[in-house]
């Protein structure tokens, strides 16, 4: 897998950050929080998040993004718009697929 530039979205109309990322899955990213989004004691640095830019859930180790990543590669087509994806797929099935990683689930749908 080779690294690419990714627009990373905080929330719903805010100016997007550019991170280097890696796609484990088609539509699934893999990426360094930047620094400027960071908490000041933030451990789970590591974030899985979909093509739109944004996040999905929040890691310590980027292993565990990449298990994530596939826990939840079949639930969905993630190359779709977020926007379709959330018509489809209840953020609750997301979620529980997540549980079995060590991650943090952070939203089911931006603010």
């Amino acid at each position: 897998m080779h690294a690419f530039t990714h627009e990373v979205r905080a929330t719903r109309g805010a100016t997007p950050a550019l991170v280097q990322a890696i796609e484990p899955f088609p539509g699934l990213r893999i990426y360094r929080q930047p620094s400027e989004l960071q908490q000041p004691s933030d451990r789970y640095v590591w974030r899985l998040g979909h093509h739109s830019g944004y996040p999905i859930a929040a890691f310590e180790y980027p292993g565990d993004a990449g298990d994530a990543a596939w826990a939840i590669s079949e639930l969905a087509d993630w190359t779709r718009p977020a926007e379709e994806i959330r018509a489809g797929l209840n953020g609750e099935t997301v979620r529980d697929a997540l549980e079995r990683t060590p991650g943090i689930f952070l939203t089911a749908a931006p603010a």
